[in-house]
């Protein structure tokens, strides 16, 4: 079993971490360029950044899958707070 992470699962993380650390090399790229950022916008143009988060939020608000655990845990009112508020608040 040990071989098997020395070698297989191993590189596998490596593969990961060096795409992982292209990837961000690539967004910090745009970033840097202009192309992609979260702050307030200047002008009427869009921010797919920002859009695409509040798109993420407002799915996920509505389907988060720990609901129903977090509802019979701590009751309805406390979980949707939790949800709507801590885990995907409004932007």
């Amino acid at each position: 079993a040990m071989d098997t992470v020395d070698t297989v699962v191993w590189q596998a993380f490596q593969e990961y971490t060096d795409l992982y650390l292209e990837l961000m090399g690539a967004v910090q790229d745009d970033v840097d360029a202009g192309k992609l950022g979260l702050g307030a916008q200047t002008d009427d143009s869009e921010n797919p950044v920002l859009d695409g988060q509040i798109e993420y939020l407002e799915y996920r608000r509505t389907n988060d899958p720990a609901r129903p655990m977090l509802q019979r845990l701590y009751g309805n009112e406390w979980s949707e707070r939790v949800i709507g508020d801590v885990l995907f608040p409004d932007l």
